[in-house]
């Protein structure tokens, strides 16, 4: 792989089972140019979130063939201190954010499940819940500013080596960017689950009510699998 002065830093934090795609010469080569772009960015004064030892935060709890959930966003929070390399996810202590307070009203009316005082979710990462983003950086206060950058390539493929190489997982496609991958995920191995975008805009529209979270322990159990623990405030809910 190719020496990447502004990204080496997260790729080596991520799990070896994904090295394999970012050793493909078309990713390898897009990554390069992704990298060149964000070192000149940044040395022009542009703030760049997630930090960049947090670019593949998603990547470095497991390999592609142990995802027991698969959550798509779109590109990360533009504002201080909020990515962190995770879909939806905020460090403790930060304000929750409107889509993800959404995301734990409908797990708390699904499963009966208090709603969390923190936003962040690497406590559903290390359950096996992959939270990655469609494009994995941004300027401050520029929502979707790295939008042609590239990483649209680079994450295509990482979701491409999960349909292929995990044996049986939940894909939670929420807004239409997200549901664009449906057709290529081989549902005779996976569980695909569609539904609005949570956001404020579009949350009453399909998302509140689509019981994803019960439904995907359902399909879980059924399959030997262990439940993701969506919520640790209060009880835990049976399940389904």
């Amino acid at each position: 792989m190719k020496t990447l002065p502004y990204l080496d830093t997260s790729l080596k934090r991520i799990h070896p089972g994904w090295l394999p795609v970012f050793e493909t010469p078309a990713i390898a080569d897009r990554l390069a140019a992704i990298d060149a772009e964000l070192g000149r960015r940044a040395d022009a004064g542009a703030t760049v979130y997630p930090p960049r030892e947090c670019v593949f935060h998603a990547l470095s709890f497991f390999a592609p063939a142990d995802a027991r959930v698969v959550i798509l966003g779109q590109d990360p929070y533009h504002g201080e201190g909020e990515a962190m390399g995770l879909s939806f996810s905020v460090p403790d202590g930060i304000r929750i954010p409107p889509s993800l307070r959404n995301i734990y009203k409908e797990i708390a009316a699904d499963t009966g499940a208090g709603i969390p005082a923190s936003g962040d979710l690497s406590r559903w990462a290390t359950q096996g819940v992959l939270l990655l983003n469609s494009v994995l950086t941004v300027e401050a206060d520029k929502a979707g500013s790295h939008g042609k950058l590239g990483w649209q390539t680079v994450t295509e493929a990482l979701i491409d080596t999960v349909n292929r190489d995990n044996p049986g997982c939940v894909f939670l496609l929420w807004g239409n960017w997200a549901r664009a991958h449906a057709e290529k995920i081989d549902t005779s191995r996976h569980l695909v689950l569609e539904a609005a975008h949570p956001s404020p805009l579009s949350a009453s529209r399909g998302f509140f009510g689509c019981r994803h979270f019960s439904e995907s322990n359902a399909w879980l159990a059924a399959r030997g699998k262990t439940p993701v623990i969506w919520s640790d405030a209060g009880r835990e809910p049976t399940l389904f």
